[in-house]
């Protein structure tokens, strides 16, 4: 089995963007998905989906505070596992792109 770590990048706006797809043909784990808000002022919320290549959408946080040029970390002590073809999408409360998303994963194959 070969692993490869990965990461991604994502400016948050208040439509569905896809943060990360695993396309390994194996599986992905993500140890973070942190999300921060640049903003040192207004509050912001977020919206993430592991969208599932053969089930469907299963919602991990809806419309969760992200504090003022705070962050919070979305995945953390519970891993997200990701079968090949699942994807990350990420939806902001405000169109601004004030809030910032870091992903690390790790892809199995």
């Amino acid at each position: 089995m070969a692993e490869t770590f990965k990461n991604a990048y994502l400016d948050i706006t208040d439509s569905a963007q896809t943060i990360y797809t695993n396309g390994s043909g194996g599986a992905s784990i993500v140890y973070t998905l942190r999300i921060t808000n640049v903003d040192g002022t207004n509050n912001d919320t977020i919206t993430a989906d592991v969208i599932d290549g053969s089930s469907g959408n299963s919602r991990i946080a809806f419309q969760m505070t992200v504090p003022a040029a705070g962050s919070i970390e979305l995945a953390g002590q519970s891993k997200i596992n990701l079968e090949n073809g699942d994807k990350i999408n990420l939806t902001g409360g405000a169109s601004s792109g004030d809030l910032e998303a870091f992903l690390s994963c790790v892809e199995i194959t």
